[in-house]
C-alpha cells in the first residue's frame, strides 16, 4: 500500500505536486484563498480540496494520512517582510498545524511524517527563539526532527537563488536516523534557456523606469544571467512600505 498525502496551506499545490511525483497519493489538502483553488483543482483533480480557513479545520475532517505537509505562511520571518515573527498573525499559524497534530495523537492516528516548509531567515528569527519553539513543539507531539537549508539552484538544476528551510519530522525514530537528504544536482541551466528575450509580452509587465523599485534592480542586475535578488529584497525590506 502507498503513502497518502495530506496538505496545509496548499496554495496551488507545489508541494503535492512534488509528492506525487515521488510517488506518495495527495489524498486531502486545504487552503483558503479562491483563486489558489482554480489552479489546485486543475492539477489534482482526485484531492478532496477544503476551502476555508484552517482555525475552521479540526483533524476529524482529515482522512487517515501517512504524511501530513504545511509551507505555512512564510512573510512573517521572510527578510522581504518586517520580520516579526509569532508577533504577526501569519507567524502564529504554525500552531495551527500543532493544533491538528495534537488533534491526531489524541485520535490515536498522528501521520507518520510531517513535512514544512519555510523561508531560510525562518532558522535565524529572534536569535534562533522561533525556530527552537517549532521545533520544541514538534518534538513534545513526538516527532524526531531533522532540518536543513535547500537551494533551489543546487537542487533542481533551475537558475534561481531560493533557499528555503526544510523540517521533516518522525514517529519512528529509526527511520529519522536512516533518513538521507538528496544530493546536490549540478547547475547547467542558464537564464537564457528559461527566458527569451526577444519575445514582447504586455508593458504592463515591465519594470519601467520611473518606477519605485527600478533604480535598486538597474544597480543589482549586472548582466543577463544572474540578479542579486537576495540583495534587492534586503533593500526593499529596509525602505519605507509603498
Amino acid at each position: 500500500m502507498g503513502y497518502s498525502l495530506g496538505s496545509l496551506f496548499a496554495g496551488i499545490g507545489g508541494i503535492d505536486l512534488g509528492f506525487e511525483q515521488a510517488g506518495f497519493t495527495p489524498i486531502w489538502a486545504n487552503e483558503i484563498d479562491k483563486f489558489c483553488e482554480v489552479t489546485f483543482r486543475a492539477n489534482h483533480k482526485n484531492t478532496k480540496l477544503v476551502v476555508d480557513d484552517i482555525y475552521n479545520v479540526k483533524a476529524r475532517d482529515i482522512p487517515n494520512i501517512s504524511v501530513l505537509a504545511g509551507g505555512f505562511p512564510c512573510q512573517a520571518f521572510s527578510v522581504a517582510g518586517y520580520k516579526k515573527g509569532f508577533e504577526d498573525d501569519r507567524g502564529t499559524l504554525f500552531f495551527q498545524i500543532a493544533r491538528l497534530l495534537r488533534e491526531f495523537k489524541e485520535q490515536n492516528r498522528l501521520p507518520q511524517v510531517v513535512f514544512l516548509e519555510n523561508v531560510k531567515n525562518l532558522y535565524t528569527h529572534d536569535g534562533g527563539k522561533t525556530f527552537r519553539a517549532i521545533k520544541n513543539e514538534l518534538e513534545d507531539i513526538g516527532y524526531y526532527l531533522v532540518d536543513k537549508v535547500l537551494n533551489t539552484c543546487e537542487y533542481g538544476n533551475a537558475p534561481q537563488n531560493r533557499e528555503r528551510i526544510y523540517i521533516v519530522g518522525f514517529l519512528d525514530k529509526e527511520k529519522r536516523d536512516n533518513f538521507k537528504w538528496i544530493e546536490p544536482v549540478k547547475l547547467t541551466n542558464t537564464i537564457d534557456k528559461v527566458i527569451d528575450w526577444d519575445k514582447k509580452v504586455d508593458e504592463k509587465l515591465y519594470y519601467a523606469k520611473g518606477m519605485k523599485c527600478y533604480p535598486l534592480l538597474a544597480e543589482n542586475i549586472k548582466n543577463n544571467q544572474t540578479a542579486n535578488t537576495n540583495l534587492i529584497l534586503e533593500k526593499l525590506a529596509n525602505s519605507k512600505p509603498l
